[in-house]
């Protein structure tokens, strides 16, 4: 989920409650007047979030398609085959691939998350 300017003041006080009633933030029940740490914490949180994506999308395939087999591979008392080594690692490499937000806080165009290489799976 996109994060919010709630997410921001969570940042920011890790160990206090925060939140809104759609009209004004409070950390700890008491309101919040300057919004300048959250808003700028808010445009960090904004940045990350296309690699959030990424990684959940990333794990998914790890967790799913590489991890039965590396638990096949431990159970046969074999080795995991280079091409699946190679694509396990080509996964974890996906993140030096950067999407970017526009001014809107979307993924901008050409850099979707479908539009970004993914390492072809073994046979």
């Amino acid at each position: 989920m996109k994060p919010t300017l709630v997410d921001a003041l969570i940042a920011l006080s890790p160990n206090k409650s925060a939140g809104s009633d759609g009209y004004k933030y409070y950390v700890d029940e008491v309101e919040v007047t300057d919004l300048t740490d959250a808003e700028a914490k808010l445009t960090e949180l904004l940045a990350e979030y296309p690699m959030q994506l990424l990684r959940v999308e990333r794990d998914g395939k790890l967790r799913e398609e590489v991890d039965p087999k590396t638990c096949e591979a431990y159970n046969n008392g074999t080795q995991l085959s280079d091409d699946w080594k190679n694509y396990r690692q080509a996964l974890l490499d996906m993140t030096l691939q950067t999407p970017t937000l526009d001014e809107n806080g979307n993924l901008k165009a050409g850099l979707e998350l479908d539009e970004i290489y993914w390492p072809t799976k073994p046979e």
